[in-house]
């Protein structure tokens, strides 16, 4: 979003941020972390600091290092987060990031109406996804393809699968399906397709896979009137739909989870802080 209003903006992965990003008096880094004291995000933080960069931290623990060590922090103020998942903490967090691209220019979200509207996304889909969840509980993969902002949110929900679903899961770059990973869709695999306000790159990519066999859930705010499986989510601008997508991703892990008997709140070799390299 920053980057189509004419910002240098790129986002990285905190752990590799010092093999590709050269820090400077001129550099402005946003650091997103649940706890504040994600070590990954820590490291490149001092190096960061050193090299005279600004730091703006969006986290949900008050007082922690890396709120400390910021320049300005923004509270996302989701409430203790139990669950490993961090589910709620996420949400709030993109949130915040869509604030701050409203308020630098991207006027077309309705950043008032979200609590309604993922109100509503959770009261009118939960039944559906009850019942889906009993089909995906069995699965051992599953592919979530996603386009332009949407695709982080199709790694979301492919991470929440495998996190506390124990579900082999991919989130994908609808574009990239057809340079090697098409070639493990089958008959009755499950493919979650994240389509805002029809698009037709991502419509074309969801023919694609059904074509070869695939169970397509559709994810979307207009109704598609197709032979898909769809779960409907209030219509908004691309950037407001991958909140309400991300939504439908986490209840479905969660389901899929219980089903199996699983413990969401502590999934299996995973820590709530991670606070080792």
């Amino acid at each position: 979003l920053l980057n189509k209003l004419g910002y240098n903006a790129r986002a990285n992965i905190a752990s590799e941020i010092e093999t590709f990003v050269h820090f400077d008096s001129d550099s402005l880094v946003i650091a997103i972390s649940q706890s504040g004291e994600t070590m990954d995000v820590i490291i490149p933080l001092k190096k960061a600091k050193a090299e005279g960069a600004k730091i703006i931290s969006i986290v949900n623990v008050p007082y922690s290092t890396i709120q400390r060590w910021s320049d300005l922090s923004l509270e996302v103020l989701a409430g203790q987060e139990v669950c490993v998942a961090s589910t709620k903490a996420y949400t709030n967090q993109v949130i915040m990031l869509l604030k701050i691209a409203h308020e630098l220019g991207h006027n077309s979200m309705e950043l008032d109406k979200i609590p309604e509207r993922i109100e509503r996304t959770i009261d009118h889909n939960e039944e559906q996804i009850q019942k889906i969840a009993e089909l995906l509980q069995d699965k051992k993969d599953i592919f979530v393809l996603g386009r332009g902002i949407s695709y982080p949110m199709a790694r979301e929900i492919a991470l929440k699968f495998k996190e506390v679903s124990y579900v082999h899961a991919e989130g994908m770059m609808a574009g990239e399906l057809k340079h090697g990973t098409i070639a493990l869709i089958e008959q009755g695999t499950p493919v979650i397709a994240l389509i805002p306000n029809k698009n037709p790159e991502m419509l074309s990519s969801t023919k694609e896979v059904e074509a070869r066999g695939a169970a397509v859930l559709a994810i979307t705010n207009e109704p598609l009137q197709s032979q898909y499986t769809e779960l409907l989510v209030p219509k908004s601008d691309a950037a407001e739909f991958a909140i309400y997508s991300c939504i439908i991703g986490h209840l479905l892990s969660y389901y899929v989870a219980k089903l199996k008997g699983l413990e969401i709140d502590k999934p299996r070799n995973l820590a709530k802080s991670v606070t080792v390299t």
